[in-house]
């Protein structure tokens, strides 16, 4: 048994709303909560700790304490925790109760790694805590977690949404604040993927270092804000011409022959065509492309292998295919 605790019905104002001790995540849209509430009532209670007999600090249930504080009640029912429980024991209780019923954010599992090595060591935080906060027991991933918590906002604020990956946000972590702060428009506005922030913050510290400049210079040259400005297209257009820039600066001749590929695809037909995709070696790198042939039935298959007999005596497709 963690600890010996009692129900009470506490008055909301007794509860120290400005105690941020066991909060780890962003305030949170409580419009579902307060539904469920409203329809079924409070299913689980929150756990407070007393403080000095009249006042008492939430431990877990935070949400729900303001969720129901907004609908109104003036009290509601607790399990009290005696005021000598140690912290320790506090955030224990805090960990099971949300990993049994709703999981935990990003963010909040960066939050709570930080506090957790307040009172056990690494192992102990990797093998047995990081499986209840719902992660592999591996120190990479404790790591990038740790990157993420000394991240200053709007970092933790994308991370908490989905919107920046692990990996990205321990790169961040070890980058100069005023780098950071630069780079910040570009990831907030544009649509990259967590595959293709990593991309754009390697491409960055490459181009960086061969120019001897930082990243937030690199920024803020015209050739980069102009992405950010609605003029310059779509989310999606923006941030896939953001991509190609940086692309064509940091690999001249990669971005030529992918831009010499894709202009031959286009002329020979094939960029859009609804059953053959020509794909090139990785990188430009090797003999080998990649044919793929979509066909229903043996008639369109011999149509298909007509035409590809066709693209093979053509110049054009002998260019393409030596790029």
């Amino acid at each position: 048994m963690i600890a010996a605790a009692t129900f009470q019905e506490i008055p909301l104002g007794a509860l120290d709303r400005e105690d941020q001790t066991f909060v780890f995540a962003p305030r949170p849209d409580l419009s579902r909560l307060q539904a469920s509430i409203q329809e079924v009532g409070l299913l689980n209670p929150p756990w407070v700790r007393s403080l000095n007999g009249d006042r008492f600090q939430v431990v877990t249930g935070w949400k729900r304490v303001l969720a129901v504080a907004q609908l109104g009640w003036e009290q509601v029912t607790a399990r009290v925790l005696p005021a000598a429980t140690p912290e320790a024991r506090c955030l224990l209780i805090h960990l099971h109760d949300n990993a049994l019923s709703r999981g935990f954010n990003v963010l909040e599992q960066a939050r709570l790694a930080v506090r957790l090595l307040q009172y056990w060591d690494r192992q102990i935080v990797i093998q047995k805590f990081l499986p209840c906060l719902g992660l592999a027991p591996s120190l990479t991933l404790l790591e990038r977690l740790l990157a993420l918590a000394a991240l200053e906002d709007p970092w933790q604020r994308l991370a908490a949404q989905g919107r920046l990956s692990l990996p990205a946000a321990q790169m961040l972590a070890s980058w100069e604040s005023q780098d950071r702060r630069a780079a910040a428009p570009f990831l907030e506005a544009l649509p990259l993927s967590q595959s293709k922030q990593e991309e754009f913050l390697q491409g960055l510290e490459l181009l960086a270092r061969r120019e001897g400049a930082s990243p937030a210079e690199i920024l803020s040259r015209e050739e980069f804000r102009q992405y950010l400005q609605e003029e310059a297209g779509t989310l999606q257009a923006r941030a896939a011409a953001l991509r190609l820039l940086l692309q064509k600066l940091v690999s001249p001749r990669l971005a030529a022959a992918q831009q010499g590929f894709q202009t031959g695809l286009q002329r020979l037909g094939l960029r859009q065509h609804p059953r053959l995709r020509l794909q090139p070696p990785p990188a430009f790198e090797g003999p080998d492309f990649h044919l793929e042939v979509r066909f229903r039935d043996a008639g369109e298959l011999q149509e298909l292998l007509e035409e590809l007999s066709r693209l093979a005596r053509d110049e054009e497709f002998s260019d393409l295919t030596s790029i």
